[in-house]
């Protein structure tokens, strides 16, 4: 394993401590062998940090036995030594913490980090302000996001202030270039649904009592299993979005108040009105 020394002066907290990494990952661990030292030799501060995050998530558990299977740990390491985002890191370190199981035979993240791999990091950001709302917004609802017809029902307006807010855009990047980018990726890969956006009065043909431009989007089961995946919340099928306790991640700003249930707004009176 690594010399103490070396890796507390290129920062790493995991990848430079046996201990903790065998107890992440369990026999998997023996897969990293000389490789751990080259993850230091090139200072790879990204790969530690997701093993923190993983760390973060497994929580007094990674005291229980356990193992990653080694499917999920390749894909990991192959992208997320290239991982500089904060939030994708989280990403990637929960679901690694989520592939953790008693017999590492469980490989079912590898599609997920796979999905994760062909995100932007905008793509991220909005997946993650979008699934943070309707787990608020909905929280306690026993809607059944197993069923595609649901989705709609779900929707939620998004005011422009606060989608702009997530996507932490340099100040030579509009966040509304990256709109479509965006809405266009997640709805290809089956990650929202039901999306549209617009001004004031293109959003207020479909919602009356929207004030303001913004986005409606719905989720869907695939959106929210990854979501929890990547929360650490394991075995999730996406059902338990509205049910299971996900906290908002410290990696984006807090977001402004006035996202709201589209159905809260359908029936209200237009502006003209």
């Amino acid at each position: 394993m690594v010399e103490p020394t070396t890796a507390i002066g290129a920062g790493l907290v995991v990848l430079g401590s046996r201990d903790v990494l065998n107890k992440l990952l369990g026999p998997t661990a023996d897969y990293l062998g000389g490789e751990a030292r080259n993850l230091v030799d090139r200072c790879n501060i990204n790969l530690d940090r997701i093993f923190q995050k993983a760390q973060s998530r497994v929580g007094e558990a990674i005291n229980q036995p356990g193992t990653v299977n080694p499917r999920v740990l390749k894909h990991v390491i192959d992208e997320g030594r290239f991982c500089e985002d904060e939030l994708a890191a989280e990403y990637f370190g929960g679901l690694l913490a989520s592939a953790r199981t008693p017999d590492g035979v469980d490989d079912r993240a590898v599609s997920l980090v796979a999905m994760v791999k062909d995100l932007s990091v905008y793509q991220i950001r909005f997946h993650h302000m979008a699934y943070t709302l309707f787990s608020e917004l909905f929280c306690g609802s026993d809607e059944n996001l197993g069923k595609a017809s649901n989705y709609r029902q779900l929707r939620v307006f998004i005011p422009f202030n606060v989608y702009t807010t997530a996507m932490q855009c340099s100040e030579d990047t509009s966040p509304f270039s990256l709109l479509g980018h965006c809405l266009f990726g997640l709805g290809r890969a089956d990650l929202i649904s039901n999306f549209l956006s617009g001004m004031t009065e293109d959003i207020q043909k479909e919602l009356k009592g929207v004030s303001e431009g913004g986005i409606v989007v719905a989720p869907t089961l695939l959106g929210a299993e990854l979501f929890l995946w990547s929360h650490g919340v394991r075995n999730a099928t996406g059902r338990e979005l509205f049910v299971a306790n996900v906290e908002r991640s410290t990696a984006l700003p807090t977001l402004p108040s006035g996202a709201v249930r589209a159905s809260d707004v359908t029936a209200a009176p237009t502006i003209d009105e």
